[in-house]
């Protein structure tokens, strides 16, 4: 136990379980011969990058000899086994991950459950990005959203040099599904059809056809129901004016909003709160 204290360098736990990407852990540490950990499983993302000597990764029924420059991916909930060479045992960087986006942006990765490493793949830059993460850990609010920060940095690099590339990832997205994703996130900005289709990658015709297909109406038809729904919300739990509301979800013209708002629900947005009120 005291051998592996002097060794043992830092492991950071936070507990944040519905952020979208948060660090479980993450820490360094100079193996002692044939020291090593499992078989057992993680309930978040691990990720090691070896610095320097050998050491062993067992993933389900795989085996991986890795050396200086690899990095190794271990999945949640998969039985994992690693350990460090006997005659020249490793050191390594590591941080621990999860949060509600975690799986998909691993997805994006070139890490892969059924091939879960790299061999001395980007190693100057992993190495530099795993240690910021463990230079930054600490409990202060400041120094959390550094290390969560870095976290970001991190993965935006895997995404980034994934040999499928962005344009591939853009080819097999849902293009009905970017363009919807984008008029929640800014409805209450100037939107344009053909802005969303630049945005997805397609043509204004290709958006037009798979938002049908998808959704059962054009893409200027949801951004306009979406605009009403959210109008919907703040004229029954808010006290702002009609043209408040108006500006807020994207209506440059209180009269028009007016309009398309009894067009839609069937009554004008002061009718709408008094009986959404009164009930």
């Amino acid at each position: 136990m005291n051998e592996q204290s002097s060794i043992y360098k830092n492991s950071l736990k936070l507990e944040r379980r519905t952020a979208s990407l948060y660090v479980q852990n993450t820490g360094s540490q100079q193996c002692a011969p044939s020291y090593g950990w499992g078989p057992g499983v993680r309930n978040h993302f691990l990720l090691h990058h070896v610095i320097a000597g050998r050491g062993v990764f067992l993933c389900g029924d795989r085996r991986y000899e890795l050396k200086a420059g690899d990095t190794f991916l271990a999945y949640p909930d998969t039985t994992i086994h690693y350990c460090a060479d006997a005659q020249d045992p490793w050191e390594y960087v590591w941080v621990g991950f999860a949060g509600l986006d975690a799986a998909d942006y691993v997805a994006q990765t070139d890490l892969k459950r059924e091939e879960p490493v790299y061999y001395g793949r980007d190693s100057d830059e992993l190495r530099r990005l795993v240690e910021n993460i463990y230079r930054s850990y600490g409990t202060a609010t400041h120094e959390n959203l550094a290390m969560t920060a870095q976290l970001y940095s991190l993965l935006s690099f895997l995404v980034r040099t994934a040999t499928s590339g962005q344009e591939r990832q853009r080819e097999t997205a849902d293009c009905a599904l970017l363009a919807a994703e984008y008029i929640v996130s800014h409805y209450e900005t100037p939107i344009t059809v053909e802005g969303l289709a630049e945005y997805a990658s397609v043509s204004h015709s290709s958006l037009y056809r798979r938002f049908m297909k998808r959704f059962q109406m054009s893409p200027k038809r949801f951004l306009l129901e979406y605009r009403i729904e959210r109008a919907c919300a703040m004229l029954v739990g808010t006290d702002l004016s009609i043209q408040e509301i108006s500006n807020s979800v994207g209506f440059e013209d209180p009269f028009y909003f007016s309009r398309a708002f009894k067009e839609i629900k069937g009554l004008s947005p002061r009718q709408y709160a008094n009986r959404k009120r009164t009930e």
